[in-house]
Formats: C-alpha cells, sequence, structure tokens
C-alpha cells in the first residue's frame, strides 16, 4: 500500500502540503487532455513529476467529475483542459460493478493509478479520487431528477425505484473505491462540485466508507462549495478522515482557496499544525504559475 496521511504525519512535525495541482501539472509536461486520456503512462509520469517538484505530501490520480457517468454512457462537452461545459442525461439503464470498472474510461485511470502508486513508493501518498454523491448524481441523471431524489430522500419518502437505483449508484462507487485500494492508494477523495448537498444522500454510501475502513485508508471529502453542519456531522459519523471546504472549522485540516496559492503574502502566513492537512478547497488553476506555489509549499514547510 501506497503511504497514507497518517503514515505521514507521524513521520513528520510539520503541515502535510497537498495542493490539488492535477492539470497544472499535465501543463508543466505540456500533456494535453486528450493525451492524458490516451496514454497512461504519460499522465502518471505528468503528475509524480509535479510531486516531485512541489514537494508535495500526496498527488491526485485524477480530477474528472465527470469520470464516472462518462463510464456509464454520459456524453459531455469539454474545453482543452477537460472541463465540463455541458452533458447529456444518460438514458440506459446503469452497468453493474463489473462492467463499470471493466469500462475503457475507468480501466484508464486505473493503469494510471498503478503507475503512480509503483513509482511514488514510500514518500508521498496517492489519493483515488471518486466523484461525490451530489455531483455523482447530477451527472448521471441531470438536476431536476437529482433533486427530486434528494428531496425524497431528506424527506425520508424515496419510491422503490429510487432507492434501487441510488443503490446502483453507491455500488459503482464503492467498486472504484475497492479497485483504487487494491492498487494500494493511500487515501480515497470524495470531490464534491454540486449544492445543495444532503446529509441523507451522504449516508446512503456507508458502504464506501465501510471498505475505506476496511482497508485502512482515511477518506477525504472535499467540496468547492461551503457545506452544511449537518452534512459535515454525518460525514464524521460515517468516518471521513478529513472534511475540506470553504470555512472548515478543524483543526487538523487548513483548507485554502486556490487562488491564495498565487495571491498575496498575507494568504501564505500560516501557522504550522503537527500532521495538519493543508489542501486546496478545489484544483488549483491550471495557470497558476509554479514559482508560486514551489513559494507557498516553501513558507509551510519552514
Amino acid at each position: 500500500m501506497n503511504v497514507s496521511f497518517q503514515a505521514l504525519a507521524a513521520k513528520r512535525r510539520g503541515d502535510l502540503f497537498v495542493p490539488l495541482i492535477f492539470r497544472l501539472a499535465l501543463r508543466l509536461e505540456q500533456v494535453s487532455w486528450d493525451e492524458a486520456l490516451e496514454d497512461a503512462p504519460l499522465a502518471a509520469h505528468a503528475l509524480s513529476s509535479a510531486q516531485r517538484l512541489f514537494g508535495t505530501d500526496a498527488c491526485v490520480n485524477w480530477f474528472d467529475t465527470g469520470l464516472e457517468a462518462e463510464a456509464t454512457g454520459v456524453n459531455f462537452a469539454r474545453d482543452s483542459l477537460g472541463e465540463i461545459s455541458a452533458g447529456a442525461v444518460a438514458q440506459a439503464d446503469l452497468p453493474d460493478p463489473g462492467a463499470f470498472i471493466a469500462t475503457p474510461a475507468i480501466s484508464h485511470v486505473l493503469a494510471v493509478t498503478r503507475q503512480l502508486c509503483e513509482t511514488t513508493g514510500e514518500h508521498a501518498c496517492v489519493l483515488g479520487c471518486l466523484t461525490a454523491p451530489a455531483t455523482l448524481l447530477l451527472r448521471l441523471f441531470g438536476a431536476p431528477s437529482a433533486k427530486r431524489l434528494v428531496a425524497a430522500l431528506d424527506a425520508g419518502k424515496p419510491a422503490a425505484a429510487d432507492k434501487r437505483r441510488l443503490d446502483k449508484v453507491a455500488s459503482l462507487s464503492v467498486a472504484l473505491a475497492r479497485a483504487y485500494c487494491e492498487l494500494g492508494v493511500g487515501a480515497l477523495a470524495l470531490i464534491e462540485d454540486a449544492v445543495p448537498q444532503s446529509p441523507a444522500l451522504a449516508g446512503a454510501f456507508d458502504a464506501l466508507f465501510n471498505l475505506a475502513s476496511y482497508y485502512g485508508v482515511p477518506v477525504v471529502v472535499v467540496s468547492r462549495a461551503s457545506m452544511s453542519s449537518g452534512v459535515c456531522d454525518m460525514y464524521a459519523k460515517l468516518g471521513a478522515g478529513y472534511v475540506v471546504a470553504p470555512g472548515t472549522r478543524d483543526d487538523r485540516v487548513a483548507a485554502v482557496a486556490p487562488e491564495a496559492l498565487s495571491g498575496t503574502q498575507e494568504a501564505l502566513a500560516q501557522s504550522k499544525g503537527a500532521g495538519r492537512l493543508v489542501t486546496t478547497t478545489w484544483e488549483v488553476p491550471a495557470d497558476t504559475a509554479p514559482e508560486r506555489l514551489a513559494d507557498f509549499g516553501a513558507r509551510l514547510k519552514r
């Protein structure tokens, strides 16, 4: 297994520096989104090179909230960086977990993950990224259906068909998480780009947290938007190791806005905390000046 956050925290007295820099890593190695989709060794090389360049304590294996949905048949329009600009809702039934894992999209990301786990060794944690519940429903079913399903969950009255559908969605997340864990990732990251979020919806993914506990890997929940206390409490109840969101109140976490890494000196001045996770609330923009990120990391580790 790759080194975990807990193991890193035990070894080091200072903060753990974990900026989310997937697309920046690709840009620094002049790897286009299309090339990253086609060449797993090239993508893994770009990610590991950025980890070494900036001295980060972890790297993400992939950062794309459309990954799972595309593997089920949803088609998205994307820009040159792979960012989703529009999408169509899948009409077909969701695949079984085995078929889902065997799709080209998932197989490719697993190949990237395997190489990262083999090349980063014990000096950095590999984060296996999964799309978090609210965003996953949005990507799979579209906003109206996702909102209706969440409302029914919150009211405690989901229809039997909706409950089966949600169980199927959760089973796909569990299958991907298991594949990551079997490859040796040091942690799982749930990346959430949709609002509103729901405690009941988070609770419906309890099997994923049980799986992470079985493999002994922490789950990091990363939300682009602030999270309600109810959602935070549910993730804590489920066993999330860290919750990263704007306004996070957790002594173990310093949640930094991505723009702050290339911003003012004041944003860089943060107190140290033993084993504290310092990470960004979302992906650092691909056009960020690398010297700014390097300077942030150097200041953090003094």
